[in-house]
């Protein structure tokens, strides 16, 4: 599907980066109804089906050590927000198709110089939203090569406090899936080489994509917020709010309340598996650090479990502050409705005025799964809640 307006710049700013990545496995909202855009969202959703079943049965046999069996789990967790993320745009494809038509539009059609300046920074948030999860991405999948390299190769400088890696098989594969595929042969060797290069490539486009256009969307909604709030601030005292501008103010506003039920309907199902995969992998990976701890691992070992860590916390962290900027500045609309001069407007408009404090005062909220808001409050009680889970681990090591 063409866009309905021309690219202007800054649209082209906010943007390009996303339909070029998103292109790549065909979740480009624009190509919808172009075939080969189709074709290339079905094999990228056959290879990462592939990842998760081949992982998952790696799990359920458990053939080697239970280092090998956790990181299979864990890969598993993240094939699993993968492909929810890859069905799910084929669900809900129109909503989004929807936000990025009031991106065009609202790029094309902006004239006031301070509504452009706010617009302006809410996509520089997004483009350094864009950046985190491209340096995430890059984290998680270069450890997969770092490990296979280094359980592969003899390098002196690996072993550290008198630890080598530990091997479990004599030829590394990037996905511990040792009790799938048999790798008796140079040639078959190859060949599962290059099919989980292929499955881990479509795994971290597909997260970085997702989650990097879902915060940018966020955010150019949260911004049109802020600009229908400054209109309301710069009403003064001198000027009288008509009941044609009051009924502009109202489209905008009901234009906007739609957009963030788009925007919620579009990744609530998204959010909720990537929220129960990071609070899995949170504890999971606090064990294994605890472990390597208590077993006195390689400085290797400790500091992978370390960053994933770091990782799985600044996603999730990434995630609650969309929610929360879209949240306050929802909720802001009301403030800044009250605080215009209403008491020297007509008796009619005075009227209408409450109905739109009242439902501004009903902020919008992203869920995962219509059972949980993500915002800082959640983001609190996940550490809370993970930080218990591994002292109970703790103690149980301990003793």
């Amino acid at each position: 599907m063409r866009s309905p307006m021309q690219w202007n710049a800054e649209t082209a700013y906010v943007l390009t980066f996303y339909k070029n990545l998103l292109s790549i496995l065909g979740l480009w909202v624009l190509d919808e109804e172009n075939v080969f855009s189709r074709i290339r969202w079905f094999i990228s959703t056959m290879i990462e089906m592939s990842t998760t079943v081949s992982l998952s049965l790696e799990v359920i046999r458990h053939c080697n050590g239970y280092e090998d069996t956790l990181y299979a789990f864990m890969s598993v967790s993240f094939s699993v927000s993968s492909i929810s993320k890859l069905l799910m745009h084929r669900v809900n494809w129109k909503d989004k198709l929807i936000l990025v038509q009031a991106i065009i539009h609202d790029w094309t059609l902006v004239e006031h110089p301070p509504s452009r300046d706010i617009m302006l920074k809410y996509a520089r948030t997004g483009r350094f939203g864009f950046l985190i999860f491209s340096y995430l991405g890059c984290a998680y999948c270069v450890f997969p090569y770092l490990s296979f390299i280094f359980a592969n190769f003899d390098l002196p400088w690996i072993s550290l406090e008198n630890q080598t890696y530990n091997k479990t098989s004599e030829k590394r594969l990037l996905f511990p899936t040792y009790c799938v595929f048999e790798t008796n042969t140079s040639f078959t060797y190859g060949l599962v080489q290059v099919l989980q290069t292929v499955q881990l490539f479509v795994n971290c486009v597909s997260i970085v994509g997702n989650d990097a256009f879902f915060f940018d969307l966020t955010m150019h909604v949260c911004g049109q917020f802020e600009v229908l709030r400054l209109e309301f601030a710069e009403i003064s005292s001198k000027q009288s709010l008509s009941r044609k501008k009051l009924g502009i103010l109202l489209k905008r506003h009901h234009r906007l309340i739609d957009l963030a039920y788009h925007l919620e309907k579009a990744y609530s199902l998204v959010i909720l598996p990537q929220l129960l995969m990071s609070v899995m992998l949170i504890c999971v990976e606090g064990f294994q650090l605890i472990l390597a701890f208590t077993m006195h691992n390689t400085l290797f070992a400790t500091s992978e479990h370390i960053l994933l860590i770091v990782v799985l916390l600044i996603q999730l962290f990434t995630y609650c502050f969309a929610g929360q900027t879209l949240e306050f500045q929802s909720e802001s609309l009301a403030y800044a409705i009250y605080e215009i001069p209403w008491y020297n407007f007509d008796v009619s408009v005075m009227k209408d005025l409450p109905l739109m404090i009242f439902r501004a005062t009903n902020p919008h909220r992203l869920t995962a799964g219509k059972f949980l808001a993500i915002n800082f409050v959640s983001f609190k009680e996940i550490l809370k809640a993970s930080a218990s889970y591994l002292s109970v681990l703790r103690v149980m090591i301990e003793t």
